[in-house]
């Protein structure tokens, strides 16, 4: 199935009101023609041993730089990056040189040091530079909010063999998107001009970016490793959460009406947008105000204190995809701790995998029931035991990152997903307290066929325990040689080292015991999914702890991971 051709019946895009792309774009504009200048710089006697060296080219970028060379074939180049001292991790790929005028894009410098840039054919060097790129910048203190995050290894890497190729890339909510190696050392990183929070690769090896602190995500960035800003997406309505590309062409992304619903309702944070990426306008627009249960009390809560339990946040998208095999949409809605599916064509609702309590008596055909391998139901639903077996250990609650595990079988679908965990009960005597709780990576088959659910896979309740709990945000990323990165992108801890939750009472209960101070502790793990081995790990801080007094109700989000990949530079 042609996934360009999904979205040419149903359901129609909303018209765009000052939705496009912005070819004016200042620094779009200004980054062409920095590298149309250093292209043209290049000259025959910029041969591989006499290149011309830009460092940080766009200013955005400062662990890059530019290597102008002109070539007189087509061929291969190893370009490789290591410190002078050689006590860090060489990075090294492959640049196809092309006949004549070429820049060179090379990342993975390590800052405040010297680095050495090799270019080799086969196996003869045939040019060698060394540049030392600026010191990191600051991370948090008295005078320093949204500073650069801290990386500290806690479980090293016993045998490389065993991790996969790459660099851990990840994004901190406006702070930064960085990319650090098994040692922790940072190879890549880009400024705070560059959204950082909502962040993926495409196919063409950019990335798609868009964040709160940068037009409240309104502005959707097209950039490279390098820095290179190509195309800034302006849209009509916020992608607040998880952009994944399709077939290249298309993105689809969690979004709503930003300035307001066309009716008389006042939500958030429950439609599902895809645009394409040619054009920028919206070719399709799901309102699953229309689909879900808006009647039907959100957990953990998506309404401040005192407002209505169903107004405002109550579904709260937080990433979609698209199971073309069933030609589903599937959505996980946080507020309401649901993954649930639509029919890509018509809108319709196809499922909803969650706790069973509280749904309207129109929504009971889609719930799904817990079986085992062989189909057996795993809990009795008609007992308070059975409800509270299968919250407690089964469903997912405030989850976020599902992510297809591809599957031809018709009416079958898998998924991986990170289960947040929050509260683990839809009633506040059954609840746990953060110290008392998890989160975790859960697999998940679906039978639509007989509307069962299967859990065939979970990590971090036993492994992390609540040293990991992350009541909001966090990802993983299942690698092609089968490990798992993951990232507990919310764990935090008061003075104490007692777990806490972002806010009391509206995504978990209160913990009386609770210190005044709280500290990101994000712990990052790059894990042998089959065995469970721990391969590496390591803790992410701002290093400096807040409070209510000095910065406000917000304190306990100090520093949050909203996605991990492991990922080549290249």
């Amino acid at each position: 199935m042609n996934i360009n051709n999904l979205f040419l019946k149903h359901p129609a895009p909303r018209p765009p009101v000052n939705q496009k792309i912005d070819v004016n774009n200042t620094m779009v504009l200004a980054h062409n023609a920095i590298y149309q200048g250093l292209f043209s710089a290049v000259t025959e006697n910029n041969s591989y041993s006499n290149a011309l060296i830009t460092l940080d080219p766009y200013d955005t970028a400062p662990l890059t730089l530019y290597l102008g060379v002109w070539a007189n074939k087509n061929e291969d180049l190893t370009i490789s990056v290591q410190d002078r001292n050689g006590n860090n991790v060489i990075l090294s790929w492959i640049y196809s040189a092309q006949n004549g005028t070429n820049l060179i894009p090379v990342s993975g410098l390590i800052s405040g040091e010297d680095n050495v840039i090799t270019l080799m054919l086969e196996s003869q060097i045939v040019g060698q530079y060394i540049v030392t790129p600026a010191a990191l910048p600051p991370s948090d203190s008295a005078d320093i909010n949204l500073g650069f995050p801290i990386i500290t290894v806690t479980h090293s890497v016993e045998d490389p063999s065993l991790i996969a190729d790459g660099l851990y890339f990840s994004t901190y909510f406006d702070r930064y998107n960085l990319a650090f190696d098994q040692n922790g050392i940072v190879r890549w990183y880009v400024s705070q001009d560059i959204p950082s929070y909502n962040f993926v690769r495409m196919d063409n090896g950019h990335f798609l970016a868009t964040s709160q602190g940068i037009n409240h995500c309104l502005d959707m960035y097209e950039f490279d490793v390098m820095g290179r800003v190509y195309t800034v997406y302006l849209l009509d309505n916020e992608f607040h959460h998880s952009i994944l590309p399709l077939n290249g062409s298309l993105a689809i992304a969690p979004s709503e009406y930003s300035n307001g619903r066309p009716d008389d309702y006042s939500t958030g944070k429950d439609g599902v947008s895809i645009i394409d990426l040619t054009t920028g306008f919206e070719v399709a627009y799901y309102d699953m105000l229309k689909v879900m249960d808006y009647s039907r009390a959100p957990r953990p809560s998506g309404s401040a204190p005192g407002q209505s339990a169903t107004m405002d946040d109550w579904l709260h998208i937080n990433q979609s995809y698209i199971n073309t095999t069933n030609n589903l949409l599937v959505s996980s809605g946080r507020h309401q701790s649901a993954v649930f599916g639509v029919d890509v064509d018509s809108g319709q609702l196809r499922f909803i995998m969650a706790d069973h309590e509280g749904w309207g008596a129109d929504f009971a055909q889609y719930l799904l029931t817990p079986v085992d391998e062989s189909g057996n139901p795993l809990f009795d639903f008609s007992t308070q035991d059975g409800i509270d077996s299968a919250n407690s250990n089964f469903w997912t609650w405030g989850q976020h990152n599902i992510v297809e595990i591809p599957n031809a079988e018709s009416g079958i679908l898998e998924f991986l997903v990170f289960d947040n965990g929050n509260y683990r009960s839809r009633d506040d005597a059954s609840s746990l307290l953060p110290i008392d709780n998890f989160s975790r990576v859960v697999q998940f088959k679906i039978d639509l066929n007989t509307m069962t659910v299967t859990r065939s896979y979970e990590y971090g309740k036993d492994e992390v325990g609540s040293r990991g709990y992350s009541s909001f945000v966090s990802a993983k990323h299942l690698l092609n040689n089968g490990n798992l990165v993951i990232h507990f992108g919310a764990s935090t801890m008061d003075e104490n080292g007692r777990p806490l939750s972002a806010q009391p009472g509206y995504s978990d209960i209160v913990d009386p015991q609770d210190g005044s101070q709280a500290l990101g502790m994000l712990v990052l793990q790059e894990i042998n999914k089959q065995t469970k081995q721990l391969l590496f790990e390591a803790t992410v801080t701002s290093g400096y702890y807040k409070n209510a007094e000095v910065n406000g109700d917000d304190y306990r989000y100090d520093i949050s991971a909203f996605r991990v990949y492991k990922l080549p530079l290249f």
